[in-house]
């Protein structure tokens, strides 16, 4: 056959096959391609998504957390279900007061290892490139001591202060930063019923003495560091007689004390150890030991609503308070083998009972501070390790304002990696977190992609974080959660009720929410008409947070007393009134989703929700604190942004072409700029138009607890921030004619999106 001719048939025959079967070959095709896209994909991603699935923790992870005591009431307080008829006040029967833990450790856990401190073996000055001097620690190891030697030194403590005339119901006052010495001179109080109280180390001269001469006090225990800030408040703080120092950090500091001008008595802690260890004490007083109802710690706020105020905590109050965070917060830990890391200040009360808790249960701690904490922390040597990485914690506390930091840090590392790693990065958190929400872990993904952040921010252990002192943005918290590979324990509290009221468990997965009420107390929801919340409200009833039970503080001290109103009692418990407005889901979760002090009400009649409107804004990656201002004679609202100086200079770089972006703060097109982002922000946060601010004006200050401007758990100080600012707002609030573009920014220099 000649090849013109096999051509020929070769041709008839494929044309006969394919009328003959190419349509029946295509429908086959197209329905394998149907079934695989639409069925057989589905199937394996959701194979994917729920490996591992177990329907046990799925039942824990919807069952009901707690409920109204009378549920044809609805103003009757919620309890967690397995308290319905009793709240627990108290972890074990024979702790009755802070004076019962010491002993109570020494008889189970004298030898073992508890309060950790690492050394510093220098302390070096460095010269920052714009002129500041930084000193930089040289660190060695972390040194622990056993709870018999923490008990003895306690001991020791409590003498001391007894022989420089302290008598049962006398106040201390503890002025320093969080180290061990701090706890141990607190139980040294609390042991012979003295009334500890406390001030924040970063608060300003004025706090500082308004603390002391309120409270009376004649003892300050405070650290070395902190004496030449004491000098100046000593002048005006006639009953202070005896100061108690804590040692120098460096090991070849100098001792330099202050002028003695009012016949104050300087003394080492170790000296006090001494004198009380042989000092001949009437054996009555000795023994004497504090009751439930003593006061035991007189905690001043950081004063984020003007001076600080004194808050009256009673021995019972604390007990109760850790009772329902051990019993939530710690079914996770293994008291024998992890570590838990103090650096946050144990002048706040989520500190400190999270510290007398993991004393308790004889749980080793080690010692740090925010200026040693990571790597790139301001004391660190350049090459030196962070208390992180040297301690490697497996549990910790935080407050949001670092959480969110982490998220930014984190985030900005995986951006500036290659399209590979931020793909694959992306793609493994999309299912991490789909599997989280059904409660599921994720073991091959954390050791592929996630083990590894934990590793590079928290030293590659950590496992469980504590979160309060504020709202966590939902965002923050599934990032956390998620890759980061730690368990968060999302809670609400406040100084007045002790840090407690409400903690998720560990198999709640959502987000956004506060947890449900602590064995040892309940809320109950109040209606509030100006805000249109009612507890009978559906689907979910809403009203004002009222936290009530033995965890709630006896009042305000002295002349904060004025405002106890905010302490009720009904049908015989006693309440605080947050000032907070929740939400109650039907499994018995709250949410926080208002604050009767945080809204304003614009001239229009509008309420604004300051905080929501703050915590949309933080998403833009310039904005490391912002504060939204508006009041009732005003239209709109306006926004001061203290910004991530780093973020500010790519953001200026890449859409001005200018480095230096302090020198376009007051140029009216970059503002244009910023406030365009910030609106589109806004938008994304679901915030409506009245809300979203109309002025923004860039400060060049970064607002920590040293400016006075935020709290030590960075809460915002509204009032000092709007009398710094004050000019700066009521220019905001002018309506300006358009500048000249002389004075514009040239357009050929405005760099177009990408």
């Amino acid at each position: 056959m000649s090849p013109g001719a096999f051509s020929c048939v070769f041709r008839s025959t494929v044309n006969t096959v394919f009328k003959r079967f190419g349509i029946s070959l295509l429908k086959t095709l197209l329905i394998y391609l149907i079934s695989l896209l639409f069925v057989q994909l589905p199937t394996f991603g959701y194979l994917i998504m729920t490996l591992g699935k177990d329907e046990n923790r799925s039942r824990l992870q919807k069952h009901t957390r707690a409920k109204l005591i009378d549920p044809s009431d609805p103003s009757a307080p919620y309890r967690a279900v397995e308290v319905i008829d009793e709240l627990r006040n108290t972890p074990d029967t024979h702790i009755k007061t802070l004076a019962d833990i010491p002993e109570h450790c020494l008889q189970r856990y004298a030898d073992k290892e508890t309060l950790g401190v690492r050394e510093i073996l220098d302390i070096q000055d460095e010269k920052q490139p714009n002129g500041k001097i930084f000193k930089k620690f040289v660190m060695g190891e972390y040194k622990f001591t056993t709870y018999r030697e923490a008990y003895n030194r306690i001991e020791a403590i409590g003498r001391g202060l007894l022989s420089i005339g302290a008598e049962p119901g006398d106040k201390v006052l503890i002025f320093a930063e969080t180290r061990s010495e701090w706890l141990l001179s607190a139980f040294g109080a609390f042991r012979h019923g003295l009334t500890v109280v406390t001030l924040y180390a970063t608060l300003g001269e004025e706090a500082i003495k308004h603390g002391i001469n309120e409270s009376e006090v004649s003892i300050v225990v405070t650290s070395y560091e902190l004496l030449s800030k004491l000098e100046q408040t000593l002048e005006h703080t006639e009953k202070v007689r005896y100061v108690i120092y804590f040692p120098p950090l460096g090991k070849s500091e100098t001792i330099k004390l202050p002028k003695d001008k009012h016949n104050i008595q300087f003394i080492p802690l170790d000296q006090l150890e001494e004198e009380g260890k042989n000092a001949t004490i009437n054996e009555n007083i000795l023994r004497k030991r504090p009751n439930k109802k003593d006061i035991a710690v007189i905690m001043y706020t950081s004063g984020s609503t003007g001076t600080p105020k004194g808050v009256l905590i009673k021995h019972e109050n604390i007990i109760a308070a850790m009772t329902g965070q051990q019993e939530r917060t710690f079914t996770m830990v293994n008291p024998d083998t992890d570590i838990y890391i103090a650096y946050l200040p144990l002048a706040h009360i989520l500190e400190l009972c999270c510290e007398i808790v993991v004393f308790y249960m004889g749980i080793k701690s080690g010692y740090s501070s925010p200026q040693t904490l990571t790597d790139q922390s301001t004391a660190i040597k350049q090459g030196q390790k962070g208390d992180l990485q040297v301690l490697r914690p497996h549990m910790m506390c935080c407050v949001p304002a670092i959480l969110d930091r982490i998220h930014k840090t984190v985030n900005e590392k995986i951006n500036q990696s290659n399209i590979f790693r931020r793909q694959l990065f992306q793609m493994g958190y999309r299912i991490k977190v789909k599997r989280l929400e059904e409660g599921l872990d994720s073991p091959c993904l954390n050791k592929l992609i996630f083990a590894r952040l934990n590793q590079m921010v928290l030293g590659g252990r950590v496992k469980t974080m504590m979160c309060g002192g504020a709202v966590l943005s939902g965002e923050t918290q599934r990032f956390v959660q998620a890759a980061l590979c730690v368990t968060l324990f999302q809670g609400y509290g406040l100084t007045e009720t002790c840090a407690a009221a409400t903690i998720a468990d560990q198999f709640d997965t959502s987000v956004g929410r506060a947890g449900y009420p602590l064995v040892s107390c309940e809320i109950r929801l109040v209606d509030w008409e100006e805000g249109h919340y009612h507890n009978t409200d559906k689907p979910n009833p809403r009203g004002e947070i009222l936290i009530g039970g033995k965890v709630v503080a006896d009042g305000y001290y002295a002349g904060a007393s004025k405002e106890n109103a905010n302490f009720k009692e009904i049908d015989g418990t006693k309440y605080f009134c947050t000032g907070d407005i929740g939400e109650i889901f039907p499994d018995g979760i709250l949410k926080i989703i208002d604050r009767k002090k945080d809204l304003v009400k614009l001239r229009g009649g509008e309420y604004v929700s300051l905080t929501k409107v703050e915590m949309a804004v933080s998403k833009f990656p310039i904005v490391e604190n912002c504060c939204l201002c508006a009041s009732s004679s005003a239209e709109y609202t306006v926004l001061l942004i203290s910004p991530n100086p780093k973020q500010m200079t790519i953001y200026s770089e890449k859409k001005f072409n200018e480095k230096e972006w302090q020198k376009l703060i007051d140029n009216e097109e970059f503002n244009e700029q910023i406030l365009k982002d910030v609106q589109e922000a806004c938008k994304k946060g679901g915030i409506e138009k009245f809300e979203t601010p109309q002025r923004v004006k860039i400060v060049t200050e970064i607002w920590t607890p040293e400016t006075g401007l935020v709290t030590d758990a960075f809460k915002l100080k509204r009032k000092a921030i709007e009398q710094k600012y004050h000019d700066v707002i009521e220019d905001l609030y002018i309506d300006k004619p358009k500048k000249e573009s002389s004075k514009r920014i040239k357009k050929s220099r405005i760099v177009p999106e990408q």
